[in-house]
């Protein structure tokens, strides 16, 4: 670094799921801002072997122990849809910032909950939901909004 820069964003991983490696891993991997390092498994040996298949090189036993780690900026949580709440909870009380696949909460209650949460701890939580930031929604966008393909109904301009 030459000073100037910022040092990366330093995500860890709770759960060796198969979608981390095109959300998250790959991607991550083209932007110097950003470094994957740890995951953290139920199954220690599963952690292990997602981390030397995928270049992490920190290993946690437990996703208590990944949230915990100082060194560990903000935390992907690619795990089953009813431990969402739970574990973002979790990362947002240890002061970590969130990505969170979809559905990021099991209700509208919980997710004005996680939203409150945030709000209070000055932290960033996101539902990992990159169509809505693809740039083929903003194409969608713009083509609507043009009128070339005649008048948009109340229903379909909102995008």
């Amino acid at each position: 670094m030459t000073g100037n820069e910022a040092a990366p964003l330093r995500i860890g991983i709770l759960g060796a799921a198969r979608i981390a490696p095109s959300a998250l891993i790959k991607p991550a991997k083209g932007n110097v801002e950003v470094v994957v390092a740890a995951v953290a498994a139920r199954d220690a040996s599963r952690a292990q072997a997602f981390a030397a298949k995928h270049g992490i090189a920190g290993v946690h036993e437990g996703y208590e122990s990944l949230i915990a780690d100082p060194e560990i900026d903000a935390v992907y949580n690619p795990l089953p849809n009813s431990l969402h709440g739970r574990w973002t909870r979790a990362a947002l009380a240890a002061g970590k910032h969130v990505l969170c696949e979809k559905p990021f909460a099991a209700n509208a209650a919980e997710a004005r909950e996680i939203a409150e949460l945030a709000a209070k701890s000055d932290r960033v939580v996101m539902e990992a939901f990159h169509y809505r930031y693809h740039p083929l929604a903003l194409r969608i966008e713009q083509i609507i909004a043009s009128g070339e393909l005649g008048r948009s109904s109340p229903v379909v301009g909102r995008v």
